[in-house]
């Protein structure tokens, strides 16, 4: 028999698609208190949410005749027709938030606009109103929400513990803090004071209030603006990274959300500079056309869809590959301690309401902490378009607008530097106006080889040289019976080879920026590698092997010549990313004036 649920039952139902732990409320709220037009935001929470949670804010109130209504299903402000779903501006739409939360706990509701000379307060418990009173308070709204679940224990059952669940409304507070610069937040859980943010603008003071200084130190500024797009943010330098991705925080349109889309974009702006399995620091916030991305694709609004995934996902990583181009991307010398970042738990206590100027002139002076290097993972197929897009698009300096996050990350200019010597015959000294590098020769000399070979193996046209004796290469079977599977792509690199018989190939001319000791020992390299899995058609397999092709590069201990010097330091002028080795290195360090007159205790 079909039959029609009960009200009861049906909201319970469609609150589980909303609400399914403490953090939901406390996302409906905040939303809520945003939309709107909050500047000042109190979350309390005790029991990790599952008994109490208040939410209050500063914004505009709801009428008194519109309280009672305000919790009925599909009751909203914020949207009116059919067109407005194009074009969504607010945090919320469905106007399903309080219902949803009444229909799994009791719920206190004050609230006063600011024509009114009192308030109203409205008590709803398990979808019904118990009381509709007038009351004074101050303009805005006062959510209190306790014993969540108490009418369906099956759900309650599968709430983590209170440690848990609050660690997840820190998480959440902290990043949509991080989203509102311009709002103050204050967190508070049980009795303590987790974090407030002073509402001023400032990106920066609210990371070093909600996540620490050491954090802010390995932090660089991404500002980019293009075709109706605004990307701002900061990103970790090269030197900082995380195994896993909870120090990414992605928000669009003022929306935080999950994103393949940028994730993507991000791994890819970093390809060369991490090693596999570590992860960038990032928040980046995207503000773009309303009329391109649908967010009304999950009941919880934690994704969304892009129009355009491809436009989307280039913009943000050519704005973050710009930033890495920067001079503060490039490693300091001055803070080489693991760098510890602080988890954001219930018992963090980082009780701020400001942050000093000097703190945030002392992040200026930031350092590339060393931890994990950076290590290679593009892939051959793609790193020509990769190349020619990265080529296309230089860094720009602009005024840095009030609030941005970090001091201007200048574009680094080689024309900048003057070669003043070497160091140890391992590293290049160079100077600037303002700062000191140094220059690792045998990482620098690996990225220009590394480039040359992977250019020439991309390019129609090949550069060689002609061999007054050719040379020769006597290879295991496996490996010349396999010759289809690798031959194409060896010639692609600028080598004349072919078969010469028995097991035997023979080679005329080599690709011409290769010594003919480089070009032996990379084909040596390469062999070997085939006798294990003798398929170049295997991308994997073919950047692995190229890579070994930077073991007859400069070493550390190898004297060389001023002339070489200079010539090396062109060289690496010429480079996509003259910052890391194809191994993830840096090939650059930088210690700045200021860090030179603090170790001699002059500034």
């Amino acid at each position: 028999m079909i039959k029609l649920l009960d009200k009861n039952i049906a909201n319970k139902i469609a609150a589980g698609e909303v609400i399914d732990r403490p953090v939901s409320i406390v996302k409906e709220l905040v939303e809520n208190s945003l939309d709107a037009g909050a500047t000042a935001v109190t979350i309390e929470i005790r029991e990790g949410g599952r008994n109490y949670i208040r939410v209050t804010d500063n914004g505009c109130g709801i009428p008194a005749d519109e309280a009672e209504l305000a919790f009925m299903r599909h009751a909203t402000s914020k949207i009116s027709d059919e067109r407005d779903l194009d074009a969504i501006t607010t945090l919320g739409f469905r106007g399903e938030a309080l219902a949803s939360i009444c229909a799994v706990a009791r719920v206190e509701l004050i609230t006063k606009t600011a024509d009114t000379k009192a308030g109203r307060l409205v008590v709803n418990e398990g979808s019904r109103i118990l009381e509709n009173s007038r009351i004074g308070c101050p303009d805005g709204t006062t959510i209190t929400v306790k014993d969540l679940f108490y009418n369906v224990p099956a759900r309650k059952k599968f709430l983590n513990s209170a440690a848990s669940e609050a660690r997840r409304i820190i998480d959440f507070a902290s990043r949509i803090a991080l989203s509102y610069p311009d709002v103050r937040f204050s967190v508070i859980n049980g009795s303590k004071p987790v974090f407030t943010t002073s509402g001023n603008g400032n990106i920066t003071a609210n990371i070093l209030s909600i996540y620490g200084a050491d954090l802010g130190k390995s932090l660089i500024p991404v500002e980019k603006a293009e075709k109706g797009f605004t990307l701002k943010g900061c990103i970790s330098d090269p030197g900082t990274s995380m195994p896993s991705r909870n120090r990414q925080v992605f928000c669009v349109n003022g929306r935080i959300i999950s994103s393949s889309v940028m994730e993507r974009a991000l791994d890819k702006a970093y390809r060369e500079r991490l090693f596999n399995g570590r992860f960038p620091v990032a928040f980046l916030f995207l503000a773009m056309p309303p009329e391109k991305l649908d967010v009304n694709i999950h009941p919880t609004k934690k994704e969304i869809r892009f129009d355009d995934n491809a436009e989307v996902e280039d913009f943000v990583q050519m704005a973050v590959m710009e930033a890495l181009r920067g001079e503060e991307a490039i490693p300091s010398a001055a803070n080489t301690h693991e760098i510890k970042i602080p988890e954001v738990n219930e018992s963090t206590y980082s009780y701020v309401s400001g942050v000093k100027d000097e703190t945030v002139r002392r992040i200026a002076v930031r350092g590339g902490e060393k931890e994990e290097q950076v290590n290679i993972t593009s892939i051959l197929t793609t790193l020509r378009d990769d190349l020619n897009r990265a080529s296309d698009t230089s860094p720009r300096q602009e005024d840095q607008p009030a609030g941005s996050p970090l001091s201007i990350n200048r574009p680094f200019e080689f024309d900048d530097l003057r070669v003043i010597g070497s160091v140890f015959n391992t590293y290049i000294a160079c100077q600037s106006e303002d700062s000191f590098y140094l220059i690792d020769q045998h990482a620098a000399h690996e990225r220009v080889f590394y480039e040359k070979l992977v250019r020439q193996y991309h390019s129609d046209e090949k550069v060689q040289q002609q061999l007054m004796l050719p040379l020769t290469f006597n290879v295991p079977a496996d490996v010349s019976s396999t010759e289809s599977s690798w031959i194409s792509a060896v010639r692609a690199m600028g080598y004349d080879i072919e078969f010469f018989g028995n097991n035997t190939y023979i080679v005329r001319e080599i690709p011409a920026f290769m010594e003919l000791s480089e070009a032996e020992d990379f084909l040596n390299d390469m062999f070997n590698e085939f006798t294990e899995r003798p398929d170049l058609s295997n991308t994997g397999i073919l950047e692995k092997i190229i890579m070994k092709a930077c073991k007859s590069a400069i070493k550390a201990g190898d004297a060389i010549s001023r002339e070489e010097i200079l010539a090396l330091f062109d060289q690496l002028q010429q480079c996509d990313n003259p910052f890391s080795c194809p191994h993830g290195r840096p090939v650059f360090v930088r210690i700045t004036k200021y860090e030179m007159e603090r170790m001699f205790k002059r500034a």
